[in-house]
């Protein structure tokens, strides 16, 4: 009597890969060869955004070092341009120039008929002595920022 021996190979999966052991191999390699190229991929990807991330800090830093030597230089050409503009530079300037003070018989006034404002046709008297007063005061400049608070709050008042 013949008795039917179970076999391993009833399963038709199974005995495909049983019959060729060398389709695991080439699986297993295709596995790790697609995950070793997706992990490539990303690096490159990583590195590309990492390396225009630094050039872009290094133009940044080089630009801020333009701006703050151009900053320096804008100072200094408006330090020298106020050094300039001194009353006393362009009084000493004019008196090299052969100008000289007006004497109070130098003086001529011109009347203007039907001028907007009324304007001073007298000589003012010599008694008064008008303090020098620098350009940059800081009462200057607290009456110009009261100034413009003053028309801010004008114009909004105004126009709102």
């Amino acid at each position: 009597m013949i008795t039917s021996m179970p076999t391993n190979y009833t399963n038709p999966v199974l005995r495909a890969f049983k019959q060729a052991p060398w389709r695991t191999q080439t699986q297993a390699v295709a596995a790790w060869s697609v995950i070793l190229l997706v992990v490539l991929v990303l690096g490159g990807l990583y590195l590309t955004v990492a390396s225009r991330a630094a050039a872009a800090g290094r133009d940044l830093q080089t630009f801020e070092a333009r701006k703050t030597a151009l900053t320096l230089e804008n100072d200094g050409l408006r330090a020298e341009l106020a050094e300039l503009r001194s009353v006393d530079r362009l009084v000493k300037r004019a008196l090299a120039l052969g100008f000289q003070p007006a004497q109070v018989g130098q003086i001529e006034y011109l009347h203007v008929d039907n001028y907007p404002t009324a304007a001073q046709t007298t000589v003012p008297p010599l008694a008064v002595a008008v303090p020098y007063m620098p350009a940059n005061t800081l009462a200057q400049l607290g009456d110009w920022l009261a100034n413009l608070l003053q028309g801010l709050m004008a114009a909004r008042v105004g126009g709102g």
